[in-house]
């Protein structure tokens, strides 16, 4: 059966490890009034560990340790004064209580869309590196997706499997997802995160 669509959707909580349910428990994490580019529900996020504008949630570009994945962010709205909550946070955003909800267990298996046209059985406990799928939602979720075909020791995302989700779970076809947990996880590995 073909897969449902091949656009990405980000990073979903599914289960934890132990096959245990997932409660999806968030923490909160500020985000800097101005910060300049805009997160998205189901992005992958990291700790800025600057010397001049550290200690803020930024989003985690490939190669580097995360903290988590964005769930949604509240604050007070700058122009309207009124309380706001989002389940992204724009660009350059001036409320300066900006608070980020932060799906980190270091326990939790995400699924998130494949790049790739084809899976190998042997991708399975490797890990590979979060891409973006450039584009506009008009949900504000996620493009984010991962490719296999990067896989290294030290990449972000360790490969778990495939999705048990039937809509997409067809490895033959673009647009199937995968398993997979932070391989690199600033909470569960004590990495710095960069």
């Amino acid at each position: 059966m073909a897969n449902r669509n091949a656009a990405g959707f980000g990073m979903i909580p599914s289960m934890r490890v132990g096959n245990t349910p997932s409660i999806q428990g968030q923490s909160k994490y500020e985000i800097a009034a101005g910060y300049a580019t805009a997160m998205y529900q189901g992005d992958p996020v990291r700790i800025n560990v600057s010397a001049t504008v550290g200690g803020y949630v930024v989003s985690a570009i490939a190669g580097t340790a995360m903290v988590g994945v964005l769930n949604g962010v509240f604050y007070t709205d700058a122009t309207s004064n009124k309380p706001t909550y989002s389940n992204f946070s724009p660009a350059s955003n001036t409320a300066t209580d900006i608070v980020a909800f932060v799906n980190d267990n270091p326990q939790q298996m995400f699924e998130i869309m494949s790049a790739d046209t084809a899976f190998n059985q042997n991708e399975v406990g490797h890990c590979a590196d979060q891409v973006l799928d450039v584009g506009v939602t008009p949900l504000f979720i996620s493009k984010t997706k991962i490719s296999a075909t990067t896989a290294a020791a030290i990449n972000q995302l360790k490969i778990i499997g495939v999705s048990r989700d039937p809509d997409h779970s067809d490895t033959t076809e673009a647009g199937f997802a995968l398993r997979v947990m932070i391989c690199e996880h600033i909470l569960g590995n004590n990495v710095l995160g960069i």
